[in-house]
């Protein structure tokens, strides 16, 4: 259970605390908002310093946080949406666009270069929603995610999000290192 310092954290609209739990199992707040501005806030930060931690690092984003996004909440798709949306913002505004619009190839292997394990079905799936929003300008909608999101569970949800911030950080190894901006 969080003492006061963590409440006040909590109610504190500029510090990052996202949750507070209550001391009862299993029940705890969360700030979605909060939780999707710290994803924002870590793009960032890999962005600027490709060595930072990922987004779904416990300082970030923490599990009690997460489960109650994807299970409670239903929000896999918000998160999606501004995962994906944040990323290809940030490299259209840093990389010439010809670059940050080429998809990742169906031969990019996650699992193989991160040697991440995960599924084929949310691999495959990280790369073709990343794909789509590479291949546009407009954002993508969690309204056009949530069917595609559907059929995965909860744990599947979390692979997909964790595949998707290490494809944006191979693509921006390879945009550095291409402009030379490593």
């Amino acid at each position: 259970m969080y003492g006061a310092e963590e409440v006040r954290e909590f109610l504190d609209p500029w510090h990052p605390r996202a949750s507070v739990e209550t001391g009862r199992p299993g029940q705890v707040f969360v700030d979605p908002e909060r939780v999707l501005d710290n994803i924002t806030l870590a793009l960032h930060r890999l962005d600027v310093d490709i060595d930072s931690p990922p987004a779904f690092e416990p300082d970030t984003v923490t599990v009690n946080e997460l489960s109650v996004m994807l299970d409670d909440l239903d929000r896999a798709a918000a998160l999606v949406a501004r995962l994906v949306n944040t990323a290809v913002q940030l490299m259209a505004t840093r990389y010439p666009e010809e670059l940050v619009r080429f998809p990742l190839p169906d031969t990019y292997d996650l699992c193989e270069a991160d040697r991440l394990v995960i599924g084929a079905r949310e691999h495959d799936l990280a790369r073709d929603i990343l794909n789509q929003r590479l291949g546009t300008e407009v954002d993508l909608h969690p309204d056009d995610l949530v069917e595609r999101l559907r059929p995965l569970g909860p744990g599947e949800q979390v692979h997909l999000l964790v595949a998707l911030c290490r494809m944006y950080r191979h693509k921006l190894v390879v945009l550095k290192r291409h402009t030379g901006t490593c």
